[in-house]
């Protein structure tokens, strides 16, 4: 069954609180209500109520002053500002793309200034220059949204020199260990295990995996999986796809990979949505049914799946709140003075659509 997002309490509390404070609730004397009285109101614990009043005052919403209260700020325009490393490609497959509306939304609601550059433009000039602009700059932190680190690229020894907390956004736990810097990645095994059993829920045992060499799971660890969960573990049902974002080639190996096939699965697990389309565009041209015919279901959730046709099945790394993480995450270190966390684990969910349901069956 599909995972369903539900909105924890602490968030409840933050958004009454944030719309109370839009409306003036407190404008009079500039002071909310104590604790107590105000956990009382709202009916959540203090624990709860604090949770909230941490993350408005980490926006510069709010001030808390020990031993007199809570009081509502009125930040200066401009106060705070982060800097957006973006990766220097159009390529519609770029996570980032889509994760930035989420940045700017919860920066402006923070009352934050964005400021993106690509990678490009921070490596076009000598480093000590690099380095000396962003510093006067004045910037909080930086957000970026490279990955695959080796560990001794120039931009990790510039993003060091700054002395900023650095978050990588959508990146791998080997960022992690070969950057120090803090990461927030997809726990992919995992992921690829919630849509093999969401697939097995739906009765499929005869399962296609389009991938994209070993990026996200290992053949042996894909394979061990399938296993467990009790389906068909033939290798023949793996296709190693060279190219993430090359549409002739895709289309081209997808052809190739069905047509020597001697049993058609009944569903496909995609590397990405981008995999998805293209698959969508080779079915049809073989007057395959999705999905009476064949389930899709892709990973990522990012290039407007309900606008194709059927709409497209994902297991949904939630961009937007990817975007919106990362700035609180990022405000958070900087104010407690961190350089670095633990990898950071972001959520995903299944998004059931019709791709991967037979007609008449009710929606998810």
């Amino acid at each position: 069954m599909p995972r369903i997002k539900t909105a924890p309490r602490t968030e409840e509390v933050y958004l009454t609180l944030k719309e109370r404070i839009a409306a003036g609730t407190y404008a009079e004397t500039g002071l909310l209500p104590t604790e107590t009285v105000l956990a009382e109101e709202l009916g959540v614990s203090r624990k709860t109520l604090r949770s909230a009043l941490a993350r408005l005052a980490l926006e510069n919403a709010v001030v808390r002053i020990k031993g007199q209260g809570t009081f509502v700020r009125t930040p200066e325009p401009g106060e705070v500002k982060l800097l957006v490393i973006m990766r220097n490609t159009e390529d519609i497959t770029e996570p980032g793309r889509y994760i930035l509306p989420g940045i700017r939304e919860e920066a402006a609601a923070a009352h934050v200034n964005v400021e993106t550059c690509t990678d490009l433009s921070l490596a076009l000039w000598p480093q000590e220059e690099t380095l000396a602009r962003i510093k006067e700059k004045n910037y909080a932190g930086v957000l970026s949204f490279h990955a695959g680190y080796n560990g001794d690229e120039p931009a990790i020894e510039l993003l060091r020199k700054t002395g900023l907390p650095v978050l990588l956004v959508h990146a791998m736990r080997s960022d992690a260990e070969n950057t120090g810097f803090a990461v927030m990645g997809t726990d992919y095994p995992r992921l690829i295990r919630d849509g093999l059993l969401y697939l097995a829920g739906k009765g499929h045992r005869r399962i296609s995996y389009l991938s994209f060499h070993e990026h996200r799971i290992g053949r042996a660890e894909y394979f061990g999986l399938l296993r467990e969960l009790g389906l068909d573990d033939s290798p023949e049902l793996r296709a190693e796809i060279s190219s993430f974002n090359d549409a002739d080639t895709i289309l081209k190996e997808i052809g190739a990979f069905f047509d020597s096939l001697k049993k058609r699965p009944t569903a496909v697990f995609c590397f990405s949505d981008f995999f998805a389309v293209c698959l969508y565009k080779y079915l049809k041209k073989k007057q395959i049914a999705i999905p009476d015919d064949m389930a899709v279901l892709s990973i990522g959730g990012l290039i407007g799946c309900d606008f194709l046709t059927p709409p497209l099945s994902t297991v949904d790394f939630n961009c937007h709140e990817i975007g919106r993480t990362a700035v609180r995450t990022i405000l958070e270190m900087k104010q407690k003075k961190e350089l670095s966390r633990p990898f950071m684990v972001t959520p995903h969910y299944v998004v059931e659509r019709e791709s991967t349901q037979k007609k008449g069956a009710p929606r998810k």
